[in-house]
């Protein structure tokens, strides 16, 4: 009985990991199409999928196009969308050195543009 369980567990493991592969070359496509390019993550592919979307999006149908503008309009869909306390930071050159909630950051180049998009803990205020 306990032969049956450790290959049960070893069948699902092998899913996960071939089920992360597909998710990685689902990003990659998308990052091609979109002229994206990942450089750093530790995001899940569907949040690096919005993330690229959103970045492209706004980029695009934007006639006064500034960095401000994208980093607020990305900021302010992840927060809508994964809940509070999101950064973007956006420039052609810049420097960080952030801490993050695990899972939600990602630094990826787009044009001549690096944006870096994270989060962080939020705390309740005590008296």
């Amino acid at each position: 009985m306990v032969e049956a369980r450790k290959s049960s567990v070893s069948i699902v493991e092998g899913r996960k990991s071939v089920a992360s592969k597909v998710e990685a070359i689902n990003v990659e496509a998308m990052a091609g199409f979109l002229k994206a390019k990942v450089l750093v993550t530790d995001m899940p592919g569907f949040m690096q999928v919005h993330a690229l979307r959103c970045a492209r999006q706004t980029y695009d149908c934007l006639d006064n196009f500034t960095p401000k503008t994208l980093a607020h309009n990305m900021k302010k869909e992840f927060d809508k969308v994964y809940g509070p306390a999101w950064h973007c930071i956006v420039g052609s050159s810049f420097g960080s050195f952030v801490t993050h909630s695990t899972g939600c950051f990602l630094y990826f180049s787009m044009d001549n543009l690096y944006i870096l998009v994270f989060k962080t803990k939020v705390k309740k205020a005590t008296d």
